[in-house]
Protein backbone atom coordinates (compact mmCIF):
# COMPACT_ATOMS: atom_id res chain seq x y z
CA UNK A 1 0.00 0.00 0.00
CA UNK A 2 1.42 3.35 -0.96
CA UNK A 3 0.86 6.04 1.65
CA UNK A 4 0.94 9.69 0.71
CA UNK A 5 1.79 12.11 3.47
CA UNK A 6 0.93 15.73 2.99
CA UNK A 7 1.67 18.53 5.38
CA UNK A 8 -1.55 20.19 6.43
CA UNK A 9 -1.49 23.77 7.56
CA UNK A 10 -1.18 23.78 11.36
CA UNK A 11 -0.89 19.98 11.33
CA UNK A 12 1.82 17.40 11.42
CA UNK A 13 2.78 14.58 9.11
CA UNK A 14 1.75 12.07 11.77
CA UNK A 15 -1.73 13.56 12.09
CA UNK A 16 -2.14 13.45 8.32
CA UNK A 17 -0.92 9.87 8.17
CA UNK A 18 -3.32 8.84 10.94
CA UNK A 19 -6.20 10.52 9.12
CA UNK A 20 -5.32 8.67 5.91
CA UNK A 21 -5.07 5.32 7.70
CA UNK A 22 -8.35 6.02 9.49
CA UNK A 23 -10.09 6.58 6.16
CA UNK A 24 -8.65 3.31 4.78
CA UNK A 25 -9.90 1.41 7.83
CA UNK A 26 -13.33 3.03 7.53
CA UNK A 27 -13.48 1.98 3.85
CA UNK A 28 -12.55 -1.61 4.75
CA UNK A 29 -15.25 -1.72 7.42
CA UNK A 30 -17.81 -0.32 4.98
CA UNK A 31 -16.84 -2.95 2.40
CA UNK A 32 -17.26 -5.66 5.05
CA UNK A 33 -20.70 -4.35 5.97
CA UNK A 34 -21.75 -4.29 2.30
CA UNK A 35 -20.35 -7.79 1.67
CA UNK A 36 -22.15 -9.15 4.74
CA UNK A 37 -25.41 -7.66 3.46
CA UNK A 38 -24.86 -9.25 0.04
CA UNK A 39 -24.39 -12.65 1.71
CA UNK A 40 -27.50 -12.09 3.84
CA UNK A 41 -29.53 -11.25 0.72
CA UNK A 42 -28.13 -14.32 -1.09
CA UNK A 43 -29.25 -16.48 1.84
CA UNK A 44 -32.74 -14.97 1.84
CA UNK A 45 -33.02 -15.47 -1.94
CA UNK A 46 -31.96 -19.09 -1.45
CA UNK A 47 -34.71 -19.50 1.17
CA UNK A 48 -37.28 -18.18 -1.32
CA UNK A 49 -36.01 -20.66 -3.92
CA UNK A 50 -36.54 -23.51 -1.43
CA UNK A 51 -40.17 -22.50 -0.99
CA UNK A 52 -40.57 -22.64 -4.79
CA UNK A 53 -38.68 -25.98 -5.01
CA UNK A 54 -36.29 -24.18 -7.35
CA UNK A 55 -33.05 -26.17 -7.17
CA UNK A 56 -31.31 -23.87 -9.66
CA UNK A 57 -32.23 -20.89 -7.50
CA UNK A 58 -30.70 -22.54 -4.43
CA UNK A 59 -27.61 -23.98 -6.11
CA UNK A 60 -26.59 -20.81 -7.96
CA UNK A 61 -24.88 -19.78 -4.72
CA UNK A 62 -22.77 -22.98 -4.49
CA UNK A 63 -19.21 -23.46 -5.70
CA UNK A 64 -18.54 -26.53 -7.89
CA UNK A 65 -16.81 -28.32 -4.96
CA UNK A 66 -19.53 -27.33 -2.47
CA UNK A 67 -19.71 -29.49 0.68
CA UNK A 68 -22.92 -29.96 2.64
CA UNK A 69 -23.13 -31.64 6.04
CA UNK A 70 -26.73 -32.45 6.97
CA UNK A 71 -28.27 -32.16 10.43
CA UNK A 72 -27.75 -35.89 11.03
CA UNK A 73 -24.03 -35.69 10.21
CA UNK A 74 -24.21 -37.22 6.75
CA UNK A 75 -22.33 -35.27 4.11
CA UNK A 76 -22.17 -34.81 0.36
CA UNK A 77 -19.38 -33.30 -1.72
CA UNK A 78 -19.82 -31.63 -5.10
CA UNK A 79 -22.46 -29.29 -6.47
CA UNK A 80 -23.66 -31.75 -9.15
CA UNK A 81 -24.29 -34.51 -6.61
CA UNK A 82 -26.01 -32.17 -4.17
CA UNK A 83 -28.19 -30.72 -6.95
CA UNK A 84 -29.29 -34.28 -7.81
CA UNK A 85 -30.07 -34.96 -4.13
CA UNK A 86 -32.14 -31.77 -3.87
CA UNK A 87 -34.05 -32.56 -7.08
CA UNK A 88 -34.88 -35.99 -5.66
CA UNK A 89 -35.90 -34.45 -2.33
CA UNK A 90 -38.19 -31.89 -3.99
CA UNK A 91 -39.92 -34.51 -6.16
CA UNK A 92 -40.48 -36.95 -3.26
CA UNK A 93 -41.36 -34.60 -0.41
CA UNK A 94 -42.16 -31.00 0.29
CA UNK A 95 -39.56 -29.73 2.73
CA UNK A 96 -40.00 -26.08 3.59
CA UNK A 97 -37.17 -24.76 5.68
CA UNK A 98 -35.27 -21.55 6.04
CA UNK A 99 -31.92 -20.43 7.30
CA UNK A 100 -31.84 -17.23 9.33
CA UNK A 101 -28.38 -15.60 9.47
CA UNK A 102 -27.45 -14.36 12.92
CA UNK A 103 -23.83 -13.34 12.29
CA UNK A 104 -21.77 -12.82 9.14
CA UNK A 105 -18.08 -12.00 9.39
CA UNK A 106 -15.87 -11.05 6.44
CA UNK A 107 -12.18 -12.00 6.51
CA UNK A 108 -9.58 -9.25 6.65
CA UNK A 109 -8.53 -10.21 3.12
CA UNK A 110 -12.14 -9.86 1.90
CA UNK A 111 -12.14 -13.20 0.07
CA UNK A 112 -13.84 -15.40 2.69
CA UNK A 113 -16.79 -15.07 5.02
CA UNK A 114 -18.25 -16.94 7.98
CA UNK A 115 -22.02 -17.10 8.37
CA UNK A 116 -23.85 -18.64 11.27
CA UNK A 117 -27.47 -18.81 12.19
CA UNK A 118 -30.48 -20.97 12.87
CA UNK A 119 -32.49 -23.21 10.58
CA UNK A 120 -35.93 -24.72 10.95
CA UNK A 121 -38.46 -26.62 8.89
CA UNK A 122 -41.76 -24.81 8.64
CA UNK A 123 -43.69 -28.03 8.04
CA UNK A 124 -41.70 -30.46 10.24
CA UNK A 125 -40.28 -30.51 13.77
CA UNK A 126 -36.63 -30.32 12.67
CA UNK A 127 -34.51 -27.31 13.66
CA UNK A 128 -31.01 -26.37 14.70
CA UNK A 129 -27.97 -24.24 13.99
CA UNK A 130 -25.88 -23.89 10.87
CA UNK A 131 -22.61 -22.41 9.73
CA UNK A 132 -21.44 -21.61 6.22
CA UNK A 133 -18.19 -20.63 4.58
CA UNK A 134 -18.49 -18.23 1.66
CA UNK A 135 -15.84 -17.30 -0.89
CA UNK A 136 -15.68 -14.17 -2.99
CA UNK A 137 -15.01 -15.39 -6.53
CA UNK A 138 -14.54 -12.59 -9.05
CA UNK A 139 -16.78 -10.27 -7.03
CA UNK A 140 -19.52 -12.84 -6.45
CA UNK A 141 -20.13 -14.45 -3.04
CA UNK A 142 -20.58 -18.24 -3.31
CA UNK A 143 -20.90 -20.94 -0.66
CA UNK A 144 -17.95 -23.30 -0.17
CA UNK A 145 -19.53 -25.37 2.61
CA UNK A 146 -22.47 -25.60 4.97
CA UNK A 147 -22.74 -27.46 8.27
CA UNK A 148 -26.14 -28.12 9.82
CA UNK A 149 -26.58 -29.42 13.35
CA UNK A 150 -30.01 -30.75 14.25
CA UNK A 151 -31.10 -29.71 17.74
CA UNK A 152 -34.62 -31.14 17.83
Amino acid sequence: MQVHVYKIRHGSYIETLMLHIGKKIANLKMNSILDAEIIRQNRLASNKAIIKKDVAGVSKYWLPDFVQVAGDGSHTIGKAKIVADWKYMFTHSSPVFERIPVDIQISDSGDKAWEQGTWAYKNEKFKGNYAAMWRNKEGKWLTQSELYVSLD
